[in-house]
């Protein structure tokens, strides 16, 4: 949950580290660090923080052309200067970064203890650095250190590798973590994702698991168990990975307002022509499927709900797990069942995990929806379907979710061949246009629940799916702790947490719920709690907060998301809070 950058050849490294790094800040991060080689000295320099303060640490007048820079989210160890990246071996022959968790690093780490080697932080990322330097005493090659490093270590790593004795070579290897090598004309790059490689590199090579070698400045060698690899190239659209901040203060309300965009490009992706353009063997496989689960996280998790409620209009049996819970308790109701999984970056380890295990089975097909090419879910799965969202600065997700949202429903509308379904999807744009003008009054309510300790969101059918993202949203951007209810379970037990003032976000968009959700919020103003109801016009009283035109029940979610992101939005502005960066959070959760 942090990221890599690593460069040899003849732009100036500290340049690319530095800016890479900062192109990297939105994975989440508390610490960050870089290494270069000057001759045949490597210099280090690390901080507790952002990389702007790492920044004014480097000599600006260095000049040296091959190094490797981290930030790294605490995983083993607290932010502190010592467990900062990068990490060297006892004697100095290796210094390396690292993404990713050793499950066996303790055991590792007592062997090494007892060969004499001494350990100065509390990361497993050290232990790989001796582990590697034990390897080499042995062989006294490096790659050979390598793969012999790959096999003692458990769990999962990518890492960009200095040695001493080569100032013309950058090492690597990559085992579920993510890992790119950029290709340029004199120069060669290394980093977790292509955003900090898109302005120099020319192709991409995606690494996959077990996978090591180096490059230099003219060359790179990919090896796995010994044996020389023949690399795979791939590029990516420079325009998706566009991070201007256009004039906007936050890349989060950037984003909430690119989302009509995104759901523009997704229907020129997939349909021409009012012909749908998926590839047709994944959508066959759907269609003869009695029964299609879900499996994802966080925000992903909530969109996939969503998705049950799609496939369940047109006769599909259809599930939705949490990932790290069905990688332990893998759950088949049907021979013929087909595998849905969600994640905006492709490279979530939890769900990751799930699909290693589909891919041992052999018998149940998996489709990726991600927004990242060539990640690890998209390639390892049978099938795959991009967002075509754009890259996705902030860490609190917006613009993914709906773009996930959206896909499914084009994925849902492809199975009956609903061919008015697109035309529906682009009408939406006028909804969450008029909302985007009207963004103002959800500043003026943020400022009414900016010192709340405490907020719930309460909807029935989809706009129970929306209350979870909302509530989702609230908490991770604004610190303000809430909770999410069906509207009948309110009476079940968190009546009791309601107090006077304690603001309430009501959604009503169905007419069949309507009435139920009003007795509803009687139950809470009787307890002196305070309503926010969104609803529909015609489901509209006097005095209800914001009403939103009538639109179809099905994609009328892609506006009531978007009003619960804008209140957390305005609410963590209001706050003073780091609004693309909060607090304990990353955006490519690559470890379980």
């Amino acid at each position: 949950m942090c990221g890599i950058v690593g460069i040899v050849g003849d732009y100036d490294a500290r340049n690319y580290l530095i800016n890479g790094l900062k192109s990297l800040e939105y994975r989440g991060y508390d610490s960050a660090g870089i290494s270069v080689m000057s001759g045949k000295e490597i210099m280090t320099y690390r901080v507790v923080g952002r990389v702007n303060l790492l920044e004014t640490k480097i000599p600006s007048l260095i000049n040296v052309n091959l190094g490797i820079g981290h930030t790294r989210w605490a995983t083993h160890g607290e932010p502190s200067f010592n467990n900062c990246h990068p990490h060297k071996s006892n004697h100095g022959l290796f210094t390396i970064v690292h993404n990713g968790v050793i499950e066996n690093f303790h055991e590792i780490k007592n062997e090494l203890i007892q060969k004499g080697y001494t350990f100065y932080s509390e990361t497993d990322t050290e232990v790989i650095a001796n582990v590697l330097e034990d390897e080499y005493g042995s062989t006294n090659d490096v790659l050979s250190a390598i793969n012999g490093c790959l096999k003692r270590l458990h769990g999962s790593l990518a890492i960009a590798i200095i040695f001493k004795n080569f100032n013309d070579k950058l090492f690597f290897a990559k085992r579920k973590s993510p890992l790119l090598i950029g290709v340029g004309e004199t120069t060669h790059y290394l980093a977790s994702d292509a955003l900090p490689m898109i302005k120099y590199a020319k192709k991409f090579i995606d690494l996959t698991d077990n996978q090591y070698g180096f490059i230099s400045k003219n060359e790179v060698k990919i090896f796995q168990d010994g044996i020389k690899q023949r690399a795979k190239y791939t590029t990516r659209n420079a325009e998706l990975l566009n991070t201007d901040l256009n004039g906007f203060p936050h890349y989060m309300i950037k984003e909430i307002e690119e989302i009509p965009s995104c759901i523009s490009r997704l229907v020129d992706n997939y349909v021409n022509n009012g012909s749908y353009c998926f590839n047709k063997e994944m959508i066959e496989t759907l269609r003869k499927s009695k029964c299609i689960s879900f499996i994802a996280c966080g925000t992903s998790y909530h969109a996939s709900l969503i998705g049950k409620n799609y496939l369940e209009s047109i006769g599909k049996t259809s599930n939705v797990y949490i990932a790290s819970e069905w990688a332990y308790f893998p759950k088949f109701l049907d021979e013929n069942e087909v595998f849905i999984l969600v994640s905006q970056s492709g490279e979530t380890a939890d769900v990751i995990t799930c699909l290693k295990i589909l891919n041992q089975t052999h018998t149940h097909p998996s489709i990726t929806i991600t927004n990242t090419k060539g990640s690890t879910l998209e390639r390892d799965a049978t099938y795959s379907a991009l967002l075509y969202a754009g890259v996705e600065i902030a860490v609190a997700s917006t613009k993914a979710y709906n773009a996930q949202v959206a896909l499914l429903y084009l994925l849902k509308s492809a199975i009956i061949n609903d061919t008015n379904a697109p035309f529906k999807l682009l009408d939406t744009n006028n909804l969450l246009t008029d909302i985007i003008k009207r963004k103002e009054s959800f500043k003026e309510i943020a400022e009414k629940i900016k010192n709340a300790h405490h907020a719930f969101f309460l909807g029935r059918g989809l706009d129970y799916c929306v209350a979870l993202e909302g509530s989702l949203k609230l908490k991770e951007i604004s610190y303000i702790h809430s909770e999410a209810f069906p509207g009948g379970e309110l009476k079940h037990g968190p009546i009791a947490l309601i107090e006077e003032n304690t603001p309430v976000f009501g959604f009503i968009t169905n007419k069949r719920i309507s009435q139920a959700m009003r007795g509803n919020f009687s139950e809470i103003t009787a307890r002196k709690g305070t309503i926010y109801s969104f609803v529909t016009k015609e489901n509209a009283i006097d005095n209800d907060t914001f009403v939103i035109e009538n639109y179809d029940s099905e994609l009328i979610v892609l506006a009531t998301v978007m009003i619960t992101q804008y209140l957390a939005y305005y609410a963590a502005l209001l706050r003073g809070n780091d609004i693309d960066k909060p607090r304990n959070l990353a955006k490519s959760v690559t470890v379980e």
